[in-house]
């Protein structure tokens, strides 16, 4: 038989795509390409929608020694969307497993199947009055599991999406199934609220992974504050900056500040709210003074750091003036608005570009990616360093020429979440335009390498990019990365499951699939 017919006899013809035109038309190939499309082409796509159908999946991979490359929405677009790293692929599609299975209101958390959108989880707490807010990312189509196992960030208190999942149940390759943590015992009543269970703790090991399938989660809900507000704090220049990094750090580190810190400059604001053409019209570098004009037009300022503090009234005013206080004090000439919000206020009271920061899920920032003109894309050189003022200005130092050199606009962000702060070089491009995508995936691999060298490690990667940022943590001659391959060989010795994700494969494949 066919292997389309295989497939469809476990799942439902219905549940299996195999022509090029469907398979494009329903988005199973790479949304922004950094090349030729059919470098990442997946050969069909499957949607099962229970455990017996992914295991049938996995069987029939098996036996017919066919990659299989898994994601719960395919959303993850800039990173390869549902794009396989392996060619030809059977791509597994988890969107029909999406129940809310539960939502414990005294814990104050939800279980749900990797195919939950955002925007499926923010109306199923509304619908009960949960006390609880959901975390969000910029866009509200992507799995909820699916995110966090990429490591993505939202912006309220629990923020760090992948720290905020507490017990998973996981389909191994070879079709078992495991739940980590308290989970493991028949009954338990704490697999939602106690993470590692008794003996070494494996949750870990399914992030960014290719390991086994996750097919539930727990996540932890942040508790509806009483009240809660934006501080939006406007900055002149890369030193106020990285002054204000420093001054604010403390604040973080003491629970002041429990969000998400966010700066980006004048230019991803006119990103956001336009196209590159409204301010240069014949594809040529922007201007000197784009980013004059883009502040006076929108009122903003060179940088543009926002956070969200959460609590009583009486905390919530506590801390308020404490920032505004510390900043008064040690940073002449930051400029600090503050919008005060009601834990229950409705959604219309809530200004759009607010709505992250209270777990509202939305699509404020899509037309970002059609900053370039054309069928817009993106891609992003995403390092992580320690957050302080100096880094800030050391990480400007290594990306800003390297984006001026392959001639592309300047538009970064930080983002710290606690001890770490991540910077987002993001790349946006034109993908009709083949040279803008050619250079935008060489800027990548030359940042890639250019960071490294400086001690910066990626957190996350295109999957055409993904060996390279593997290959970068090299310490003691790559034993992180030949420990996983020996975990890869323990757990899926035939390397089937979405081989070469994060730079891992079995040994069977390296050289094979690569």
């Amino acid at each position: 038989m066919e292997l389309a017919d295989l497939l469809g006899t476990e799942l439902g013809t219905e549940n299996v795509t195999s022509s090029r035109t469907e398979l494009e038309r329903q988005d199973y190939f790479d949304r922004y390409p950094v090349g030729d499309a059919d470098e990442f082409a997946p050969r069909i796509a499957v949607r099962p929608g229970n455990l017996d159908q992914i295991r049938a999946v996995l069987r029939i991979a098996q036996e017919e020694n066919v990659p299989v490359w898994t994601f719960s929405r395919g959303r993850n677009n800039g990173y390869g969307g549902s794009g396989p790293r392996a060619k030809g692929s059977i791509t597994l599609d988890l969107s029909r497993m999406n129940k809310v299975l539960d939502i414990d209101t005294t814990s104050g958390t939800a279980l749900l199947e990797p195919g939950v959108r955002f925007r499926d989880l923010y109306p199923a707490l509304r619908e009960i009055d949960a006390p609880f807010w959901p975390s969000v990312p910029d866009l509200d189509w992507g799995s909820v599991i699916g995110n966090a196992l990429d490591r993505g960030i939202g912006y309220t208190a629990l923020g760090e999406h992948f720290e905020n999942l507490c017990g998973l149940e996981v389909m191994l390759p070879d079709g078992e199934v495991v739940r980590t943590g308290m989970g493991a015992m028949t009954g338990s009543r704490s697999w939602n609220i106690y993470r590692p269970g008794f003996g070494p703790a494996v949750d870990g090991l399914f992030s960014q992974s290719n390991l086994g399938i996750v097919t539930k989660a727990n996540v932890w809900l942040m508790p509806k504050p009483e009240r809660w507000a934006i501080v939006d704090i406007a900055l002149d220049s890369d030193e106020q900056l990285a002054r204000v990094t420093d001054v604010l750090r403390p604040l973080r580190f003491d629970g002041t500040i429990a969000s998400t810190i966010s700066a980006g400059t004048a230019g991803g604001v006119a990103a956001m709210l336009g196209t590159r053409d409204q301010w240069v019209s014949d594809g040529s570098p922007l201007p000197a003074d784009f980013e004059q004009r883009v502040m006076s037009a929108f009122g903003v300022a060179a940088w543009n750091m926002r956070f969200s503090l959460y609590g009583t009234a009486i905390m919530l005013a506590a801390r308020i003036e404490q920032v505004k206080t510390t900043l008064e004090r040690q940073v002449p000439g930051a400029r600090v608005t503050v919008m005060e919000y009601d834990g229950d206020a409705p959604l219309d009271e809530v200004r759009e570009d607010h709505r992250t920061r209270a777990g509202i899920p939305g699509m404020y920032l899509e037309q970002m990616a059609g900053w370039s003109g054309g069928r817009g894309g993106h891609i992003a050189v995403s390092p992580v360093a320690p957050f302080a003022g100096e880094e800030t200005m050391r990480l400007t130092g290594i990306v800003k020429p390297r984006f001026e050199e392959y001639g592309f606009d300047w538009l970064p962000s930080y983002h710290s979440r606690g001890r770490h702060m991540l910077m987002i070089g993001l790349i946006l491009y034109n993908r009709d335009d083949a040279d803008q995508s050619r250079r935008a995936r060489e800027l990548s691999r030359v940042l890639i390498q250019d960071l490294a060298r400086e001690g910066y490690g990626e957190y996350r990667a295109h999957v055409a990019l993904m060996d390279e940022v593997a290959a970068s943590y090299d310490w003691n001659e790559h034993a992180l990365s030949r420990f996983h391959t020996r975990l890869k060989d323990a757990l899926d010795p035939n390397g089937i499951l979405s081989p070469g994700k994060q730079g891992v494969w079995a040994t069977a494949s390296i050289g094979v699939m690569a």
